[in-house]
């Protein structure tokens, strides 16, 4: 079902996700529509994806869709021929949608009282006091965090906002339909550290709550020509060790216990879903059309066991050890692709994310679509605050060089990539090296970086990426270097120019000196001339 997001709650808890409209699309003809939770995977092979805008949510509620998908195409796990089977399917069985929905029906109302949507009700009870003294004793004081706490873009406390002049002073509601997007944000990339207000419960205090599980992380994932290709496809293929316990929040006959055993991983679902380390409630305004306020505790008064998230990229420190790649706002996308598609090397505990190997074996003529979608938010994962910045990168169709032959095509990535690197690692020696040497000429400081290579990156690491994208589509691979020599060539001339236009001659000559260094990536090029011209 799609309406407007005009459209009044139909209920008296609110919006109810499962059918009143609050995700936006984009569907396969190009028009936009915004759809509930039912609606949503009932049409899904006729949306081409999501449009929610803010990356982190969307991540979010990517991975809500694959939990609900798994369980409306009726499988308890997926398997290599079951994920072969649903694809060729091409669309959900409307009916198994409805009878999961009509199993969990009021389970997915925002404001619920009892249960509401991936929150805990109980926290009033286990954070409000009563006044003891003054002229408001014995009332009910509310010990919430303000509706600023909830969105990442408003000032909340002594942060600064990212978008618009919001203080806690004139706290402005969210409408519900946003609300969700929040707080799917908070879940699964919520700050660790002191949350304001303390929580108490039978067994612990205290105000302290671990990092989400994926703050300052970037997660990717499959795409597809449709949100159901993406949905099938992005299905992880994790064990079910408890079929019992490998339950959704809103699955879950009782609220979970904090005073209980940490919950591990019971299966796909619980994978998906139960990880988060807040806990969080949402406070309506009077007509429950919008959230006003918020409480924000945590959840576990420890963190959760590690696990291996599928959609993650892990890397090798430096005595071996593994972590998960963090999020950088202005990486290029392409410089992680063969990370993500080749097999970790022998003895090397990198390994790209386990949702690639999930897939190696879907059908071709799905493969031969499917490209990679990043979602990062650049975040500080020790302290409260260091939002940097959030962003959304998507591939080309690259998910084809999985196949096994396709094998040698995937290994040249990294050779391209490395070629890319090369030549702006020597874009910014040359740059740096005329800005410093014309500063100290001036009587300046010398910098190990300089503002100049710090622009010399932003102009290259754009073009780099759409020349990866042409070299990867016509299978240009010798052309790699002369492509990225070319462009790094250019940058250099253009930012250099500026410098040099009317300015002294000592200026032009550290200009003409130092383009050497870059100049000798082009194939072809004398390296002792232009190691000679570098010097």
């Amino acid at each position: 079902m799609t309406t407007t997001r005009d459209e009044p709650p139909t209920t008296r808890e609110g919006l109810d996700i499962e059918v009143d409209p609050w995700v936006p699309v984009t569907m396969t003809d190009g028009s936009r529509a915004v759809y509930g939770l039912r609606g949503l995977l009932a049409d899904a092979h006729r949306i081409e994806s999501l449009a929610v805008g803010a990356p982190p949510a969307e991540c979010a509620l990517l991975r809500v869709l694959y939990a609900l998908g798994l369980r409306v195409s009726g499988l308890d796990e997926m398997s290599g021929s079951d994920r072969y089977e649903l694809l060729m399917q091409g669309r959900f069985d409307p009916g198994l949608v409805d009878e999961y929905f009509t199993q969990y029906a009021g389970r997915f109302a925002l404001f619920d009282p009892m249960r509401p949507w991936m929150q805990d009700p109980r926290l009033p009870s286990q954070m409000d006091t009563v006044v003891k003294s003054g002229p408001r004793v014995g009332q009910l004081d509310r010990r919430t965090s303000g509706i600023g706490k909830l969105v990442a873009s408003r000032a909340s406390a002594s942060s600064s906002a990212w978008f618009g002049a919001f203080h806690d002073g004139a706290p402005v509601p969210v409408p519900a339909a946003d609300a969700v997007l929040h707080l799917l944000t908070w879940l699964w990339w919520g700050q660790g550290g002191p949350q304001g207000p303390a929580r108490t419960t039978a067994g612990h205090s205290g105000q302290h709550a671990a990092v989400g599980p994926l703050r300052g992380l970037v997660s990717y994932h499959p795409t597809g020509r449709t949100l159901y290709e993406a949905i099938v496809l992005g299905v992880p293929d994790t064990e079910l060790a408890d079929p019992g316990g490998d339950v959704a929040p809103w699955e879950a006959d009782e609220l979970p216990d904090p005073d209980g055993p940490l919950p591990g991983v019971a299966g796909p679902v619980s994978l998906l879903t139960g990880r988060a380390q807040h806990a969080l409630l949402l406070v309506p305004d009077e007509d429950r059309r919008a959230a006003e306020d918020v409480y924000v505790a945590w959840a576990w008064p420890s963190a959760l066991p590690p696990v291996m998230d599928p959609y993650l990229n892990w890397l090798e420190g430096a005595k071996g050890q593994q972590y998960a790649q963090r999020a950088k706002v202005g990486r290029a996308l392409f410089r992680d692709v063969d990370g993500l598609l080749l097999p970790r090397p022998p003895g090397s505990a990198r390994r790209g994310p386990l949702i690639m190997d999930a897939i190696h074996d879907a059908p071709a003529e799905v493969l031969d679509h499917v490209g990679v979608a990043a979602y990062g938010f650049e975040q500080d994962r020790e302290r409260a605050g260091g939002e940097r910045g959030w962003y959304k990168a998507v591939t080309p169709a690259v998910l084809r060089l999985l196949r096994d032959e396709e094998a040698a095509n995937a290994g040249r990535l990294a050779t391209v990539r490395e070629r890319a690197e090369r030549c702006a690692d020597r874009l910014v020696w040359a740059v740096d090296s005329v800005w410093q040497e014309t500063a100290v000429s001036a009587g300046g400081e010398r910098a190990e970086r300089s503002p100049l290579g710090m622009r010399a990156l932003a102009a290259y690491w754009p073009l780099a990426e759409s020349a990866f994208w042409h070299v990867l589509e016509q299978q240009a691979w010798d052309e790699a270097m002369a492509v990225y020599g070319r462009l790094a060539v250019g940058v250099y001339d253009q930012l250099t120019q500026e410098i040099t236009d009317g300015h002294e001659p000592r200026t032009v000559r550290a200009v003409i000196r130092h383009r050497g260094k870059v100049a000798s990536v082009l194939p072809g090029t004398d390296k002792a001339a232009t190691d000679g011209e570098a010097a």
